[in-house]
């Protein structure tokens, strides 16, 4: 089920991100955030500081030595997630970590299993590409139907080796918060919304469409 919240801009966007991690996210949560300019996590997560899960993890990594300049994770510490997560003292996970990339798959698909099992409810923060993609999930990707909770792939991107959420992993989740704005993923949307379309091995962002979660759909854009 996706609710649709018409958005005028991401500043609004993100408070309304906010308010609804606020009604959902408690102390059994694990509260997992992706990367990309649509989160701005400064405003959904650390201002208000009453965001509180039992754990954050990240969604997808792009593969590199710890805090690169080109990481999700480095969005995150400068945003002030880290610091937050600290001095609360709650638990935060990240993917890198100096190993090599096989390794580094293995390690995360491990530990996610293991929070999978931890905590009772599961939150995404998401976002979607104008390909359709959905964390480090893209077109023909093995991530749309491994059996891991965690793949490491080479992806047609700008910057393509990818650890990643698999779409096994998100089926265990009960909520997802996706963000999306900018006309030029007006088409993407669309197609996301489709109920003629299905194909989540070739438009990976269908998932939310057909998934038992709720999905809260935060845009500016009018479908």
């Amino acid at each position: 089920m996706i609710d649709k919240v018409l958005v005028k801009d991401k500043n609004e966007g993100n408070k309304k991100a906010h308010d609804i991690l606020k009604k959902i996210v408690d102390s059994r949560t694990l509260l997992a955030l992706s990367g990309g300019t649509s989160p701005d996590y400064q405003k959904m997560i650390v201002e208000g500081g009453d965001i509180n899960p039992g754990c954050i993890c990240i969604v997808d990594e792009r593969y590199g030595e710890p805090f690169h300049a080109n990481s999700n994770e480095l969005l995150l510490k400068n945003a002030g997630v880290k610091d937050c997560a600290d001095g609360k003292c709650l638990e935060s996970y990240k993917i890198l970590s100096g190993k090599g990339f096989e390794q580094t798959v293995e390690d995360y698909d491990q530990l996610i299993a293991e929070l999978l099992g931890r905590f009772p409810k599961r939150v995404g923060v998401m976002g979607i590409g104008s390909n359709l993609h959905t964390a480090g999930i893209f077109p023909n990707s093995v991530a749309a139907h491994s059996p891991n909770f965690v793949v490491g792939e080479e992806v047609d991107d700008e910057f393509p080796k990818r650890v990643t959420l698999t779409l096994k992993a998100f089926g265990g989740f009960q909520y997802f918060v996706i963000l999306v704005f900018g006309k030029e993923k007006k088409e993407a949307l669309e197609k996301m919304l489709d109920e003629n379309e299905n194909d989540m091995q070739k438009f990976p962002a269908v998932f939310y469409r057909k998934a038992q979660a709720k999905s809260y759909l935060i845009t500016d854009i009018a479908v």
